[in-house]
């Protein structure tokens, strides 16, 4: 029986609407011990390799300037694999999709004070390569409290149960697809404090406020999957090439 994270009441409520917040998942220490590693990676965004680092802004701005995005930062610093938010998220996953839950992907996103750019609606299924049947689940934790100003997670309510919707590619910014057709006034916004998280399905439509604050809004996003047999090694692989491909900055 996987270890219980939440209630069975709480894996309900997500499995039907497709997201889930949770208030105290972790402790403002074990927030701050990967808030710790994840500034030291930002502070070097210039300099980490380039298949790393991507920017979630606009076209014509500086890279890294608007929206940086790190790969794989558990790559980066292996310290993050060992965190307790690392492995309390793997349980959850567990308890969620069940056993042979594997560690897919993570990555972490940064909003500066006063980003005007929202990230768009969107499914994180429009963006899988591989036709392979797969459950995945996604566990967002914001290294700060986090409302509506400050860049919150928002999602529409029951969107995985319609399949992969329509996606059109957003003018002016760096490779976002944005679903066609959200109505939101169904969207609910998830605020959260230090120590919450959110959650969602590969298939739930969702996106993220702008961080108009004065704050920096930094989060960390640890994606699992429970897949067929094939898939496991395959992830296993995309993790070592980028392990390989990474190398010379991790050997500084």
């Amino acid at each position: 029986m996987p270890h219980t994270v939440v209630a069975e009441h709480e894996r309900d409520a997500l499995l039907e609407q497709g997201f889930l917040t949770v208030t105290a998942l972790f402790t403002a220490a074990e927030v701050a011990e990967v808030a710790v590693e994840l500034d030291r990676l930002f502070e070097s965004f210039p300099a980490l390799p380039a298949t790393s680092v991507l920017d979630l802004g606009a076209t014509g701005g500086d890279f890294g300037s608007d929206v940086p995005e790190i790969l794989y930062p558990s790559v980066l610093s292996p310290a993050l694999r060992r965190s307790a938010v690392f492995r309390r998220s793997r349980a959850l996953a567990r308890q969620v999709l069940g056993p042979g839950t594997w560690f897919r992907f993570d990555h972490s996103i940064r909003k500066p004070p006063g980003c005007g750019f929202e990230t768009v609606w969107h499914q994180d299924r429009v963006h899988k390569r591989s036709g392979l049947a797969e459950r995945r689940l996604n566990v967002w934790v914001p290294m700060g409290g986090v409302g509506t100003r400050d860049g919150c997670m928002r999602y529409v309510p029951r969107s995985h149960l319609g399949g992969v919707l329509a996606h059109e590619e957003v003018p002016g910014r760096r490779g976002a697809l944005r679903t066609v057709g959200v109505d939101e006034s169904t969207a609910v916004d998830c605020p959260l404090p230090v120590g919450g998280a959110a959650m969602h399905l590969f298939e739930t439509v969702h996106s993220a406020h702008p961080n108009l604050g004065e704050g920096t809004r930094t989060a960390w996003i640890l994606q699992f999957t429970r897949p067929r047999a094939v898939v496991p090694a395959a992830g296993l692989a995309h993790q070592g090439i980028h392990w390989w491909r990474t190398r010379s900055w991790r050997s500084r």
